[in-house]
């Protein structure tokens, strides 16, 4: 398999398409519309990765974005990290919500008014972390190597940078068995049944009838990321907060 970015010169034009970069210019085709899925799968598409921000305002992120990404056989910390990013973004005024991977760990997202720049999002991000891993490091790192992580689950913050991708609610994994990186409700990590990979292709359709969306409310409310950084400077226990 590979991963493929660039605008290719026989889509079609009704396929959309926006550039982006400084020292690299990069042509990203735009997929809004269920013809553009169709398309993108019948040229042997599997995974969609999408930016957290829109074409319309490129450099305003309007998704902070958490990967959180446990040892090998350890979904259950997972479940428990995803707990705690939530308690800390409520802490913080900002909308939680959560989806499965369809790897071997969870994304919890917080949704923006697209009013402030990747740096300052991605600023937040690093240090939400850092307060993360400071309340519980027995449990939490931001250490990039797996040899320094000692078991720890790694709170992954880098998809808040300018470029960086996130698979997209929904999309396939090029995984055995079809999973799907699915949206799901908070309650949902309750049930001692759930796994990163177990919302499959197969499933999906008679999940969503059986229970909607999820993320149906992502946007009836934005997180404003001034506010956050102001309360986040508030709580007596963020200081100087670094990775670690």
């Amino acid at each position: 398999g590979f991963f493929q970015k660039h605008y290719q010169k026989h889509f079609p034009a009704w396929l959309d398409r926006v550039a982006a970069g400084t020292k690299t210019v990069v042509e990203y085709p735009i997929v809004d519309s269920a013809a553009g899925v169709v398309y993108l799968a019948n040229q042997g598409a599997i995974e969609l990765h999408v930016w957290t921000s829109r074409k319309d305002a490129l450099h305003r992120p309007d998704l902070l974005v958490f990967d959180l990404d446990p040892p090998e056989g350890r979904f259950d910390l997972a479940r428990c990290a995803a707990q705690l990013v939530r308690t800390v973004l409520e802490q913080l005024g900002l909308p939680a919500f959560v989806k499965l991977t369809g790897g071997k760990g969870l994304h919890v997202v917080a949704p923006l008014d697209d009013d402030a720049g990747f740096e300052e999002v991605g600023e937040l991000a690093v240090r939400i972390g850092a307060l993360l891993c400071r309340r519980h490091p027995e449990l939490l790192t931001m250490e990039f190597y797996k040899k320094d992580r000692r078991g720890r689950l790694f709170v992954d913050v880098m998809r808040n940078a300018i470029g960086a991708t996130l698979v997209a609610p929904y999309s396939l994994r090029g995984r055995p068995g079809a999973p799907v990186s699915a949206p799901i409700a908070w309650s949902e990590l309750d049930d001692p049944a759930l796994c990163a990979d177990g919302v499959r292709l197969r499933d999906l359709r008679a999940r969503l009838d059986r229970r909607g969306d999820p993320w149906h409310a992502l946007r009836a409310r934005a997180g404003v990321v001034s506010a956050a950084r102001r309360a986040l400077a508030a709580l007596p226990d963020a200081g100087n907060l670094a990775p670690g």
